[in-house]
């Protein structure tokens, strides 16, 4: 064991067997290959949960709006209204069902600022709210009752900034959804941190395959070995001991919480020793990396519930709100949201947002983009795994697969998914059991 190592292993011993539910024997990935399977979960799952859609820096003022395409489950426009409360619509005329709010493509997500909308069709127009309030040629109908007529709203709700949906006629409050765990953190200064950069692409491989590279660190020393070192036996020593970790369950959601690495000493500018082709010199050139910048803005007291494993060195809490949610909190004061949505049993929509403080100088602003860089790289990296994976398991030559104690949290996520498909078609008899 390494210095490292030695200084941040705890000696607690195996997370998996307290929580004996899940088992400790070998699972199966039916469940992200079959098109059955597929076909419940977007029922059960995705049209019964509470979605994260964007957030409340992107509607500023009354009339703002933004739409979202989820993939299986319709396009909705997400808009500020009158009020100042914020209103999620599903995205479609009461005349001959066309989307309505669209630009120049009508496949292309769209923002902009309104009074109200009016459907490129035929010219009917809906306000803030949804209700239509101009029909075109009305008195070419029969019996229309306008009052009745409008753009379908569904469950939309906020929680610390976060806009949330839920396509099912008797959502749970988005409260009482998220649970303790989240609520103790809606003090964490989210609305601070306002700088983002944005990233989506198409991935050919199961939503949940995609979820299960974020749920471990057993695959860092082999997948990010490059940045770590090239020498595998080398990189295997540098990452923190498999004991160093929190894991945490709170069903339907869970956390990881990690170590990572200790802020670079001050340096006089424009000093990073001689220039060397090896990304360590790029860390100490631009005083940033994967962990973050090692200028640590002040935002002023964090939550108590961060670190809750108290892990030395602390790097982030990764808190996943199910279904298809990442949130990362790191200690150096940004945080990133991860989101899957499923398109097909075989591909998924793959977002990465980063968020940090405004920079306040072009130091900070390299910095930032340091750690972007080396976030996307990293998720690119991670991303080709789950190619990989979805394409071997998908020819079911094996059917039951080993995992560690570091993977207690995929084995969990698995089973919340299937426990969610089993307990709606329990409770739904016209759904047939898969």
């Amino acid at each position: 064991m390494t210095g490292i190592q030695e200084r941040l292993a705890t000696g607690k011993g195996k997370f998996t067997p307290r929580y004996p539910e899940l088992g400790t024997g070998p699972v199966s990935y039916e469940d992200s290959i079959s098109q059955e399977f597929f076909d419940a979960e977007r029922e059960a799952v995705f049209r019964r949960s509470w979605l994260k859609v964007g957030r409340v820096e992107q509607l500023p003022r009354t009339g703002a709006y933004f739409t979202r395409d989820l993939p299986g489950l319709g396009s909705i426009v997400v808009v500020r209204q009158a009020d100042d409360s914020i209103a999620a619509l599903h995205n479609v005329c009461a005349h001959r069902g066309n989307k309505v709010v669209w630009q120049e493509h009508p496949a292309q997500e769209t923002k902009g600022f309104c009074r109200e909308f009016s459907c490129k069709y035929h010219g009917w127009r809906y306000g803030l709210d949804g209700k239509v309030k101009h029909v075109t040629n009305s008195d070419q109908f029969f019996d229309l009752d306008m009052s009745t007529l409008r753009m379908p709203q569904l469950h939309c709700d906020v929680w610390a900034g976060f806009i949330f949906v839920n396509f099912a006629e008797d959502a749970e409050p988005l409260r009482s959804f998220l649970g303790d765990r989240f609520l103790e953190l809606e003090t964490y200064p989210f609305d601070k941190m306002t700088q983002r950069w944005g990233f989506r692409t198409r991935i050919k491989g199961n939503w949940k395959i995609s979820i299960d590279a974020l749920l471990e660190w057993y695959h860092p020393p082999y997948v990010h070995g490059r940045f770590i070192d090239p020498d595998v036996s080398k990189a295997e020593k540098l990452v923190p001991p498999v004991d160093s970790y929190h894991y945490d369950i709170f069903v339907p959601h869970m956390l990881t919480s990690v170590p990572g690495p200790p802020l670079l000493p001050p340096r006089e500018a424009g000093r990073a020793g001689p220039a060397v082709r090896d990304q360590k010199w790029i860390y100490r050139l631009f005083r940033a990396g994967l962990f973050g910048p090692d200028d640590v803005p002040d935002l002023g007291p964090m939550p108590d519930a961060l670190n809750k494993g108290r892990i030395a060195s602390w790097g982030n809490d990764q808190l996943w709100a199910f279904p298809n949610l990442s949130v990362q909190l790191w200690a150096r004061n940004y945080y990133i949201t991860y989101q899957y949505w499923p398109e097909a049993v075989d591909s998924h929509l793959y977002e990465v947002d980063i968020y940090f403080p405004p920079p306040s100088n072009a130091q900070e602003r390299l910095a930032q983009e340091l750690v972007v860089d080396s976030t996307i790289e990293f998720a690119m990296q991670d991303s080709n795994t789950v190619e990989a994976t979805h394409s071997a398991v998908a020819t079911r030559a094996t059917r039951q697969f080993q995992l560690s104690d570091q993977e207690l949290l995929i084995r969990n996520f698995h089973k919340v998914v299937g426990d969610t498909v089993a307990a709606h078609q329990n409770a739904d008899p016209t759904q047939e059991q898969r």
